[in-house]
């Protein structure tokens, strides 16, 4: 089937992106093997793999109107796969960090070369992911954590009512935890409180 399936790629491609379930199903069905397999050589857990392969083929159902069917779509496929399991791996990583700084609070912050790096790299993605929100939520959003304004005084400084100030400060948050990860956020936070 995989054959077959590959020599009609771009039909498949082109249903697919109107929007057909059939099509979707043909795909999940001569790569998904392929991909769960994949996976799981890297990161030696079922479950982790299953829950990849889900998202590997969610994230394409997402974007299949934008999809070219000229282009190879196992290569593509396999790509996205290849994100996913760097951003799991690196997470994943991440969090053991963490987990492992907090777990031996003795040693400080400085003396680990591992841990600054981690920290590095997630205070760098915190920037840029603060950067790019709306003007106003980034600004309520550094307000409260860089200086430690409470939410009355950030709605008095900025003429807002303190709901707004809340409301923004919960869908800043939301935004970070949904692209960094709860664990990843939860980490970061507790470098950036324990690490200055």
């Amino acid at each position: 089937m995989d054959t077959k399936l590959t020599n009609q790629d771009n039909q498949i491609i082109d249903q697919l992106k109107d929007g057909s379930k059939e099509a979707f199903h043909s795909l999940y069905d001569a790569y998904g093997p392929k991909i769960h397999a994949f996976a799981l050589s890297y990161l030696k857990n079922n479950a982790d793999a299953e829950e990849l392969l889900q998202e590997v083929f969610l994230k394409l159902w997402e974007i299949r109107a934008s999809l070219d069917s000229s282009k190879n779509i196992k290569s593509f496929l396999f790509k996205i796969c290849i994100n996913l399991i760097y951003d799991l791996i690196r997470r994943k990583n991440i969090e053991k960090a963490y987990l492992d700084y907090s777990e031996n609070d003795s040693q400080k912050c400085s003396d680990n070369t591992w841990h600054e790096v981690i920290y590095n790299e997630m205070l760098s993605n915190l920037h840029h992911l603060v950067s790019v929100m709306p003007e106003q939520r980034q600004r309520i959003f550094r307000m409260s954590r860089e200086d430690g304004l409470s939410n009355d005084e950030i709605a008095q400084q900025l003429s807002l009512s303190r709901r707004t100030i809340e409301n923004q400060l919960y869908r800043a948050v939301s935004s970070l935890k949904e692209k960094l990860g709860a664990g990843s956020l939860a980490a970061l936070l507790f470098f950036i409180l324990h690490c200055k």
